[in-house]
């Protein structure tokens, strides 16, 4: 092989290691923002979490009169029992369509 084909094969494989360096860093830094992505969504559900969570305590004490004492008996099981009575209700499943419905025409 002549100098001047050796030294271009060099070349050639001098860019090919840094390309396929250059594509191990791409690749770290999209897992890396992938996490970032993923993290984010998880604090924004753990926030809208607590924040309905506070409003169905809210409406509890003040639509229906429930103590502070009556909600501190409430367990997980008690609060699922609600809901779900609550989302059997046809009539609440009709408001909840509707809301859905508007919120996709928006």
């Amino acid at each position: 092989m002549s100098e001047s084909k050796q030294t271009r094969r060099d070349v050639i494989d001098a860019e090919l290691q840094r390309t396929k360096a250059e594509l191990v860093i791409a690749k770290h830094r999209e897992a890396k923002l992938r996490n970032q992505i993923k993290g984010l969504t998880e604090k924004e559900r753990r926030h809208r979490n607590i924040v309905w969570g506070s409003h169905f305590e809210y409406l509890l004490r003040e639509k229906l009169n429930v103590s502070k004492e009556q909600l501190a008996t409430f367990d997980d099981d008690r609060v699922k029992n609600i809901l779900n009575a609550l989302f059997s209700d046809l009539s609440f499943q009709r408001i909840m369509q509707n809301v859905l419905a508007e919120k996709a025409k928006k």
